[in-house]
């Protein structure tokens, strides 16, 4: 499995031909939670919060998008992000099985590290609305999207 990024105009080092010039991406968090509160003797009267969406977060090694990433962490605009998960098939290609689109994102968080060896980053991406699209992927490696999720963080609105 990789994880690709494409961050605005921003290029990266990938030369994997559905995902040439994306950021490729060691790992990746993302989540959502919400308050349920629930009434005494049942739960048929639960009371929920709004939902609160978490940042997603990221690690990847250092590379040629590494000083337009800090750029961008100190006072970059909003740009649109995507992120791809993918596997790859029998003759190499990496097919997408999910997908991120983000709305107005911005790198909120940026930090490197070193033990020595090539330097790895952490990535925090706030946005106000997310895409995230599932595509099974059957035994010939042809996906079809089955689950679709669109919410608009600032409207709190899922569409």
């Amino acid at each position: 499995m990789a994880i690709f990024l494409k961050y605005g105009d921003i290029k990266g080092e990938t030369t994997q031909l559905t995902h040439k010039d994306w950021i490729e991406i060691s790992s990746f968090q993302f989540g959502v939670g919400r308050g349920i509160s629930s009434g005494v003797g049942g739960g048929s009267k639960r009371e929920a919060s709004a939902p609160s969406v978490s940042e997603i977060t990221m690690t990847k090694t250092m590379d040629i998008a590494s000083p337009l990433l800090l750029k961008d962490a100190v006072g970059g605009k909003a740009v649109t992000a995507k992120i791809e998960l993918t596997q790859t098939d029998n003759s190499g290609k990496h097919v997408s099985f999910q997908k991120y689109i983000l709305t107005n994102a911005l790198i909120s968080g940026y930090s490197i590290s070193s033990g020595g060896d090539r330097p790895s980053e952490s990535l925090s991406i706030n946005f106000t609305k997310f895409d995230s699209e599932y595509l099974n992927i059957d035994d010939k490696f042809a996906s079809k999207t089955t689950g679709h999720v669109i919410y608009d963080i600032a409207e709190s609105k899922l569409s």
